[in-house]
Order: structure tokens, then C-alpha cells, then sequence
């Protein structure tokens, strides 16, 4: 065993000498037999054991034997225990999502408190399988198939082509002490039944069934790859970037075959599901307007694009006691207040030019609100904002990031956009406030 994990290493570049490696025990045969191979191949290694309270006395002998461990090798132990049952109902995930959530944060921020460069996990062959078929349950494309990679990141899995049986074996040869998970014998829990039930079937057909999957595997990943390059390659000609936002020209989109694929592949990694991107299909063949949501992103159906960018949580609004103030926002804006005699008008959306004398301290900058009304520079009439932004074709995303100056409860600047007429520079002005916002 430890020949052929030394080698999986190379083959692989998992990992140097030169690498300060963490590594998750949980006290099961595999972590512990991961620890103790690292350590006879001399890697610079530290444990992190995670307590998720889920098991109640079983969690606790499972950290004082992981403690235990770590002095036999003497090595550095980090421990941490998690209130994982409420964290999952706080957040509205599963438990196996909450301890995969909770666990990972903590191994960064280790990493970047104690300069470790690798996370090494005890994921071994029958994990991969079991990945497998769990993402075919869920639904999922090529890549999906391709079971669990070496390496992602900075996370390594030296154990990946050996066996649970392989690996339990090693470790009563080598008389190491490992503690069993009760909880994997629950059937609460999709992947234990695909472990306990689905699984044995299928090695009852053919022994060699774990030999079959892992050649498969390494297939699946093989075609993976060359599909990869190909999708990036088709992507790359659909997909613009503005800043964070992502655009796809619909028109273009409808002219390519197998468009639902495309856009599993560009979208499911953002947090979209299958069923959300067949909607997303027909919303863009006939009904624009409409928006989705995964967990990170936001997508909006317009008229000639989807578009795509990360959920943000903006200010609700920002109060301008006086005109340093505008020093103090989030964005690039200057302001100042100059005599009107011999000022030039900037004619320029991103400047404002009004008369300091129509403007009432405190100013309000805050999003727009259905209903606002406002006098575009020009008009004499009012307008809503809304038929505003629609007869500018503004999108709805964009809409929802403009900013709105508000003097005495009035709307005197739509920012980046239309003064206000009635707050204009006229000839009766004695001073202007000038704002200058940073295109």
C-alpha cells in the first residue's frame, strides 16, 4: 500500500516535499490510514478532526481517539466542535451539506492561519462510485459520471484507487485502531442506501464490479475532457462579460442544436437546476422579463439577452447630511458647490449640474421604488421612472443597481441617467452642485 500511494501521488502531482499538508481525520479506517502512510512517507503533515455533534457519545470518543492519534505521531492536532443539526435548519440544507460546508470553511481558514498548502481527505474508490450514482439519482451531465477527482484545488485524495475492503485490510495488517461511524449504517441517508443496497446488487452480477467502475471511470473522464474543450470553445463565442455580468445573445442561442446542454454546462456549476434551465429555455423563446435564482446568482431574460450576475445585497439608501458626506459612499462620486457666474455646463449623463439653492440637506441616495415620479430635463410633465427606464430598454437587473438622488423627498438626479428639470441650472441660479459620478 504504501508503494502504490507513493505512486498514485507522482502520477497524479498531488503533492512535494516541500507541502505542509492538513489532514481530515475522522477516526474511520480510511483517515487513519491516510495519516499513517503520509506520515511513513515523511510528509510535513498536522490533523483537523471536526466534532459535529451528531452521534452524541460516539462524536466525543471519536475526538479523544483522534487526539490520541495525534500524539502517537506526534504531530499538531486542530479540533473544533459544530452545532451542525442547527446550522442545517438555520441555512435550510441537509445535515450531509451543513458538516461538508462547516468542515471546509474551517479547513481554510486553517490553511491560511498556519500556511498549509494542501487539505489531504481519505475519499478512497468506493466513494467515487458512490459519487457516481448519486449524481445520476439527482440528475446530472458527463461530468457528473466522472466520480471524485484526485485533486480540486488544493484538496488532495491520495487514497482514491484503493478499495474500503483494500484499505480496512491495510490497516489490520499494519494493527491500526480505527473507530466505526454508526451513522453509516442509517438508510436516512441517499448514499448509504446506494452503499448497502444498490451496490451489492450490482457486485452480485459481477464481482468484479469496483474493478469495472474505476476503468469506467477513468473513461467517463477521458470523454470529459475532450467534451470540456468543446463546450468552453462554443461558450466562449456566446457568452460576454461586463464587469461581473454575464450575457448570452439569444438569438445566436436559438440558432445552436443542443442550446439545453450548453446552458446545463454554463449554468448548473452556478447553483441552476435541469428544470430551471428547460424554463429558462422557454422563457427566452416567449416570455422576456422573466427572472431565476440559484442560491449565488440571478438571471434575467430581456429581450435580446440573458443575463447573468452574483446576488448582491445592496444598501437599502445613504443619507448626505452635508456635501463632504458624498466622500463617505461606497462609489466614486465628487461633489462641490461653485458660483453660477462664468460656470460652464458639462453636458454629461454621469454629471450633474443643479442649482445648489433648489437642493435641501439631507440628501437621500437610494434605489429606485415602483411608482417614483420624476421631471426628465426637458419636460414640464411628470413621468414614472419605470416608463423611464423602458423607454431607454434598461434591464431589469440594471434597473435594480441604479441610484436615485432625492432632495425634500423630490427626485433631482437619476444618477448616470436625467437630471430633474425643476432642479436645473438657470439663469436666476447663484450657485451650482456639481456631482461628478465616475463612469
Amino acid at each position: 500500500m504504501l508503494n502504490r500511494v507513493k505512486k498514485y501521488i507522482q502520477e497524479n502531482t498531488l503533492c512535494g516535499t516541500n507541502d505542509r499538508i492538513l489532514i481530515a481525520v475522522s477516526g474511520g479506517a480510511d483517515s487513519v490510514v491516510l495519516l499513517h502512510l503520509l506520515h511513513q512517507l515523511k510528509f510535513k503533515v498536522a490533523i483537523a478532526h471536526c466534532n459535529f455533534m451528531l452521534r452524541e457519545k460516539e462524536s466525543n470518543q471519536d475526538e479523544q481517539f483522534v487526539k490520541a492519534l495525534s500524539e502517537k505521531y506526534q504531530i499538531e492536532g486542530h479540533f473544533i466542535t459544530f452545532q451542525t443539526k442547527e446550522y442545517a435548519a438555520a441555512n435550510k440544507i441537509s445535515i450531509e451539506m451543513a458538516a461538508r460546508d462547516l468542515r471546509y470553511h474551517w479547513f481554510d481558514k486553517l490553511c491560511t492561519e498556519n500556511e498549509y498548502s494542501k487539505i489531504a481527505t481519505g475519499h478512497h474508490l468506493n466513494d467515487s462510485i458512490e459519487t457516481l450514482f448519486l449524481n445520476l439519482t439527482r440528475g446530472t451531465g458527463i461530468n457528473g459520471i466522472t466520480g471524485i477527482s484526485p485533486n480540486n484545488g488544493k484538496i488532495i485524495r491520495p487514497l482514491l484507487f484503493a478499495t474500503r475492503i483494500e484499505i480496512e485490510e491495510f490497516a489490520k495488517s499494519e494493527k491500526l485502531d480505527y473507530r466505526n461511524d454508526s451513522s453509516n449504517d442509517s438508510l436516512i441517508y441517499m448514499r448509504n442506501i446506494i452503499r448497502q443496497q444498490i451496490i451489492p446488487t450490482l457486485k452480485s452480477i459481477n464481482p468484479a464490479f469496483e474493478q469495472v467502475m474505476s476503468r469506467n471511470i477513468s473513461n467517463f473522464n477521458r470523454a470529459a475532457t475532450i467534451y470540456n474543450i468543446t463546450i468552453k470553445e462554443i461558450l466562449n463565442g456566446l457568452i460576454e462579460k461586463e464587469g461581473e455580468q454575464q450575457k448570452i445573445d439569444i438569438k445566436k442561442l436559438q440558432t445552436i442544436e443542443y442550446r439545453e446542454t450548453l446552458l446545463f454546462e454554463f449554468l448548473s456549476p452556478l447553483g441552476f437546476s435541469a428544470d430551471s434551465i428547460i424554463n429558462i429555455l422557454q422563457a427566452a423563446d416567449s416570455e422576456p422579463g422573466r427572472l431565476f435564482f440559484s442560491e449565488s446568482h440571478q438571471l434575467l431574460v430581456d429581450r435580446d439577452f440573458i443575463l447573468i450576475e452574483p446576488i448582491k445585497t445592496h444598501c437599502a439608501s445613504y443619507v448626505i447630511e452635508e456635501i463632504n458626506d458624498f466622500k463617505k459612499l461606497p462609489f466614486s462620486i465628487h461633489a462641490l458647490i461653485v458660483p453660477a457666474e462664468n460656470y460652464t455646463i458639462i453636458n454629461s449623463v454621469f454629471v450633474a449640474n443643479l442649482d445648489a439653492e433648489m437642493i435641501q440637506f439631507p440628501i437621500t441616495i437610494r434605489h429606485w421604488n415602483p411608482g417614483d415620479r420624476f421631471f426628465p430635463l426637458g419636460m414640464k410633465q411628470p413621468k414614472k421612472i419605470s416608463d423611464f427606464f423602458t423607454d431607454l430598454k434598461i434591464d431589469r437587473l440594471t434597473k435594480d443597481k441604479i441610484w436615485i438622488l432625492e432632495s425634500g423627498k423630490e427626485i433631482a438626479w437619476i444618477m448616470g441617467y436625467r437630471i430633474d428639470d425643476r432642479f436645473k441650472v438657470t439663469q436666476n441660479t447663484c450657485k451650482v452642485l456639481q456631482i461628478k459620478l465616475q463612469e
